[in-house]
């Protein structure tokens, strides 16, 4: 079962990128929204923290002594039944209401001018050339020539509204400044050993701080703002409310259980026998931008899976992400791995089988045969069905 938690940060949240900077002048980028991993560190640390003496048993031993702590955290190489299962921006319209989920736009969804545009997939032009293995493209549907705006998100109507392959209003958007605003920080290099500044070594890194708006704006369409947290395995071991350390440098927030309903999406994949997938979280496919359970055959990529067979006709992708991290167990950085982003989207035709099987298949993660625990554990490859119209 899955606990959901609305968690608000209460200080500027730092979430370091994976560019190296460091020399003087430099400056730190940070990743907007953070990656599951984040998340499942700072709930693993607050489940380890409420006991001392399991915090230690797992520092000597690499497993706790309570069974029921055990069993949901494991051991670094075996995690546990500990997963993140949703991950998304989230906001309040008073402080009494239900939290709402946010999203990014999905790659196949601009916004124009004159408002949302869908891709569809089409086949290439005569005259076309076009990269790419697979037979369809897509491709902007749009009335006139506009460029795309940035900055913008869907609330969650209106991300359900395009699961249901219908296209969002305008009034389904918010921006970027409604959720947070940059917070960038100046910070002087120290010597390690002395502890003195270093000379010439100043730089800045980029924070975030939440539930930005001012009270003049009106309408404000939060009163605050922060993440939609949902945790499997953690049943009553979590209380309903407390506080995290949270990114860089250990910031503060707050979390609390809500009886939060995903968004579910019905007729998928229908009498036509198609759909689409719909990633929430970043995925790492050992094929790299293919996902796992996808095959080539003969010229077609195919999806196979326990009790139902696709064939993967087109994909919009965005530019893929480099997922890292620290190991505070062992004390190392994770391997760096590249990752398709949140947001990318597969179309499927030919559908067979079961369509009960395939929501479990999604539903669980879309991951191989040998998945890497930690990674899984940690909520990356999550991804949702939609309807493609």
């Amino acid at each position: 079962m899955t606990t959901y938690y609305y968690v608000q940060p209460t200080d500027t949240l730092f979430v370091r990128g994976n560019l190296a900077f460091g020399d003087a002048g430099e400056h730190g980028a940070s990743l907007m929204p953070p990656p599951p991993s984040l998340f499942a560190g700072a709930f693993r640390s607050a489940l380890l923290g409420r006991d001392a003496g399991e915090m230690s048993a797992f520092l000597a031993q690499g497993r706790c002594n309570d069974a029921r702590l055990d069993a949901c955290l494991g051991t670094p190489e075996n995690p546990g039944a500990f997963c993140i299962s949703w991950l998304s921006l989230a906001g309040r319209v008073t402080e009494k209401t239900m939290p709402e989920a946010v999203f990014q736009l999905p790659a196949d969804l601009l916004r124009l001018e004159s408002g949302f545009a869908p891709l569809q997939p089409r086949t290439p032009g005569e005259f076309v050339a076009s990269a790419g293995e697979l037979p369809l493209r897509a491709t902007l549907i749009s009335a006139k020539q506009e460029k795309p705006k940035s900055g913008y998100s869907l609330r969650q109507a209106g991300f359900a509204r395009h699961r249901q392959g219908q296209l969002p209003e305008t009034a389904h958007e918010i921006e970027a400044r409604h959720l947070y605003k940059r917070d960038p920080r100046l910070g002087i290099g120290l010597n390690a050993e002395s502890r003195s500044v270093e000379e010439g070594l100043i730089y800045t890194t980029e924070g975030f701080s939440f539930s930005p708006a001012s009270s003049t704006e009106i309408p404000r369409p939060f009163a605050s703002t922060g993440f939609l947290v949902g945790i499997e395995g953690a049943d009553g071991l979590l209380p309903e409310a407390g506080l995290l350390r949270l990114g860089g440098d250990g910031r503060s927030a707050q979390y609390r259980r809500v009886d939060f309903q995903p968004p579910r999406v019905e007729g998928v994949p229908g009498a036509s026998n198609r759909f689409r997938l719909i990633l929430q979280t970043p995925a790492l496919f050992a094929q790299g931008w293919l996902p796992d359970g996808v095959n080539r055959e003969g010229g077609d990529c195919l999806l196979r899976g326990p009790g139902f067979s696709a064939r993967l006709v087109c994909a919009a992708l965005g530019r893929r992400e480099i997922i890292s991290g620290w190991d505070l167990f062992n004390w190392k950085p994770k391997p760096a791995e590249a990752a398709v982003p949140a947001g990318s989207v597969y179309w499927f035709e030919d559908f067979q089988g079961d369509a009960g099987k395939l929501a479990e298949w999604v539903a669980g993660g879309l991951w191989g045969e040998n998945p890497d625990l930690q990674r899984r554990a940690e909520g990356y490859n999550r991804a949702g069905l939609a309807i493609w119209n």
